[in-house]
């Protein structure tokens, strides 16, 4: 039992300086905010589906763009229905009470054998 006590604290200091960030070699996996920023830094930056670019000189430069993109023929959108089992989770949620009404219940289920008999 004795060597399993530094063991144990040195898994508990890991998972305690691991932070928000990814746990080391995986454990738990993934973990941390993830900022999926779309920047564009740059003189001439564009994001385009299909884009033609005609670079055309006049006394300055010049740009013209074109943009080549088709009518939308179908639109799916999908998870329009709610499980029944969202629906149950969601009531029973509700109807449960509260985290600190459940721990004094327990705590006087437990403490009953203890008390005295008035």
């Amino acid at each position: 039992m004795r060597p399993l006590v530094p063991l144990l604290l040195l898994v508990f200091l890991l998972l305690l300086l691991s932070g928000c960030g990814s746990l080391p070699l995986g454990l738990l996996g993934g973990g941390g905010p993830n900022v999926a920023a779309n920047v564009q830094a740059g003189k001439e930056n564009r994001q385009t589906a299909v884009g033609f670019e005609e670079r055309i000189e006049a006394g300055r430069d010049v740009i013209q763009t074109d943009l080549e993109a088709g009518p939308v023929e179908t639109l799916t959108v999908n998870n329009q229905d709610i499980p029944p089992w969202v629906l149950l989770v969601a009531l029973i949620g509700w109807l449960l009470p509260t985290p600190t009404q459940m721990g004094q219940a327990i705590g006087r289920a437990l403490m009953a054998p203890f008390r005295r008999n008035r």
